[in-house]
């Protein structure tokens, strides 16, 4: 009998949701695989590609580039070939490793792409390392050797602590156990207040120390350093007793005589005497010297001379003196205006400053004379004349007082034989000095003078800048210059190499 056609349509409705159902399942399981046709090949060699089979995925990052194309045996080496996304790019120093995926063991090759700055790998093109995945048949044999070892282990265990001897070891041992923290537990209870007290000593101690440490670095250094010489010297020194004893056993040397020279033992015993009398008038407090050490007043007076000794040295060594020579060159006259300075440091934060100057322009003195007419009695009217007088290759001098916070200093006095007052700004740790002098305050425009002192190698400096730039009489001009200079230190070498004169 012929089937109907709603059989028919049923059954083609049914092979259709089929065919759907298995492109749908086709697509779940080829995801992410590679279809495009346009890709690249790159090579891999490994000592065991087990596992490892055709369309297997290549992953860079977790994610799919590629696959693997084919397996081939190259002189005893896998040579895996695989094809690659045209828009991926793998490097020379890249690396390929073979990764196991999931419980069922799928292989699939990881590669890490290697450094931008490397070259990239061309159609063809072979990866540098090719890293071997771990041989399951290694990790058994490996797990195989480790249970063995535990075996013996456990063996020898047994043997040591089984039997009655062993068990009843055992027991003693965890009872003797069990009754030492049952007495260090009563010790410690006990003795709470106690333990705390030490360990805070400790504490205390530790920090002492280490603040002692902290400070002193140098000065421990130093012991140790001394330590150092003061062993050596000690072995030189007990060299030279066992040298004497040898040379006094033999009967020679100047050991020897003393112990057989009966005169000379006894100018000894009675120098021994002597300072046995000499101990016993200190120790009653006869003489001069006994009273220095019995008494505690003329202690305490000696004791006070020396810290005033000491404080008068301290301050001298805190008394700096600077010796400074500069020379500018006044680029409008074409002339050289020198300086001589002597800088007086009691303390870091103030010093007196000194100078004579040598200044080729001079001192120019303005004089005004106002005279007035009279006619008959009555006023005509007045004239004013002005005279203006230069002296020539005059010497002046400065005397100024300082003041410095941090890198900010004032000074105020007499500037180049005029008052004024002076404002100095270090930069770079002192290495360069930005300056203004305000003087001649009584003109009618104060003269100004600003430049920057830039210090180099140990004693030098150049100087730069412009002087009197508010003068209307034209004498405004750039300066630059040289000078060098000389601290305490440099004066005592100075003055400790100068040869003497023989006598």
């Amino acid at each position: 009998m012929a089937k109907s056609p709603s059989t028919e349509i049923k059954v083609g409705i049914f092979v259709f949701i089929a065919i759907v159902l298995l492109a749908y399942l086709t697509t779940l399981i080829t995801r992410d695989r590679i279809v495009i046709r346009d890709t690249y090949t790159v090579h891999a060699h490994f000592e065991n590609v087990s596992g490892l089979r055709t369309n297997s995925p290549v992953e860079i990052a977790g994610i799919d580039v590629g696959t693997v194309k084919k397996i081939s045996l190259i002189d005893h080496r896998a040579r895996v070939t695989m094809a690659i996304r045209p828009d991926v790019t793998i490097h020379a120093d890249s690396r390929a490793t073979i990764r196991t995926r999931g419980v069922l063991g799928d292989k699939f090759v990881e590669i890490h792409p290697g450094s931008l700055h490397e070259p990239v790998l061309e159609d063809g093109g072979v990866i540098a390392h090719g890293v071997q995945p771990t041989d399951l048949d290694q990790v058994m044999a490996r797990i195989g050797d480790i249970a063995d070892d535990i075996s013996k282990v456990s063996q020898s265990v047994a043997n040591v602590f089984g039997g009655p001897e062993g068990e009843r070891d055992m027991r003693e041992f965890f009872e003797n156990l069990r009754q030492a923290a049952v007495e260090l537990n009563q010790i410690v209870q006990t003795n709470a207040r106690g333990i705390e007290m030490i360990v805070a000593n400790l504490q205390d101690f530790s920090g002492d120390l280490k603040s002692i440490s902290e400070t002193n670095k140098e000065g421990i250094t130093h012991i140790v350093d001394n330590f150092g010489t003061a062993s050596e010297q000690l072995n030189v020194t007990l060299k030279q007793l066992g040298d004497i004893l040898e040379t006094a056993r033999h009967g020679e040397g100047p050991v020897a005589t003393l112990l057989e020279d009966r005169r000379m033992s006894e100018d000894m015993r009675r120098t021994a005497a002597s300072l046995e009398s000499l101990t016993r008038k200190l120790d009653e407090g006869e003489g001069t010297l006994g009273k220095l050490i019995s008494e505690d007043d003329t202690g305490r007076k000696i004791d006070e001379a020396l810290d005033g000794i000491n404080e008068f040295l301290d301050r001298f060594d805190r008394f700096q003196t600077v010796v400074d020579f500069r020379s500018e060159y006044m680029a409008r006259s074409g002339d050289m205006k020198s300086y001589l300075n002597l800088t007086l440091q009691p303390a870091e934060d103030r010093f007196y400053l000194l100078s004579l100057i040598d200044d080729p322009r001079g001192r120019t003195r303005t004089t005004d004379t106002v005279t007035k007419r009279w006619e008959n009695d009555q006023y005509v009217g007045k004239t004013r004349e002005r005279e203006e007088k230069t002296y020539k290759d005059r010497l002046k001098f400065s005397a100024q007082l300082a003041k410095r916070w941090n890198d900010f200093i004032l000074r105020g006095g007499l500037i180049e034989s005029t008052g004024g007052f002076g404002m100095d700004y270090f930069l770079w740790d002192d290495r360069i000095k930005l300056y203004t002098d305000v003087f001649d305050l009584g003109a009618d425009r104060p003269h100004l003078k600003s430049g920057a002192n830039l210090y180099f190698l140990d004693n030098f400096y150049l100087t730069a800048g412009f002087d009197d730039y508010l003068s209307k009489h034209g004498q405004s001009s750039f300066f630059a210059g040289l000078g060098f200079y000389f601290t305490d230190e440099d004066l005592k070498y100075l003055i400790s190499s100068v040869p003497l004169p023989d006598n």
